[in-house]
């Protein structure tokens, strides 16, 4: 599990933040990510990007999906967010979700995306990354109240 989700983190970093990492930088975040496994109690934990690949491809015949694993992406595809203006949002990044799957794991569960639904998709993402990394540039845009003293 945890190899998988540094593998999906560090995807969504070189897609959506679309920033040059060296060779080097790569597999430092792997040894990094293999460091805190092995803290929390995994072992044989893979450390650059190449292993990572090969022990995900092994893994994959010990996959399965099932009606449960259908039913859990079911969940989390309609579950949706407080809020009206929050809903496009959360539809757009469980589509980006399913653009960061393997092709072959959107074959098993039954998700895929056209080619215009995955460029709309990473359109609207950049777009709501740069809202989000202004947001939070700003202070998140909130005044100060009356009386406190600004920073």
């Amino acid at each position: 599990m945890h190899v998988a989700e540094s593998q999906s983190l560090y995807g969504s970093h070189l897609r959506y933040k679309r920033t040059v990492v060296s060779a080097e930088r790569q597999e430092d975040y792997f040894r990094e990510s293999a460091e805190i496994a092995r803290r929390l109690g995994a072992q044989d934990i893979p450390q650059t990007p190449q292993e990572v690949a090969d022990y995900l491809e092994a893994m994959r015949p010990q996959l399965r999906c099932d009606e449960r694993t259908r039913e859990v992406a079911e969940v989390l595809l309609s579950t949706r967010l407080p809020g009206r203006l929050s809903q496009p949002v959360g539809q757009v990044m469980m589509r980006a979700g399913i653009d960061l799957l393997p092709e072959w794991a959107q074959e098993m569960l039954g998700l895929s995306l056209t080619p215009l639904q995955r460029h709309t998709t990473r359109l609207l993402v950049h777009g709501v990354a740069r809202v989000l990394r202004a947001s939070v540039r700003n202070g998140a845009g909130i005044a100060p109240c009356a009386g406190c003293k600004s920073e």
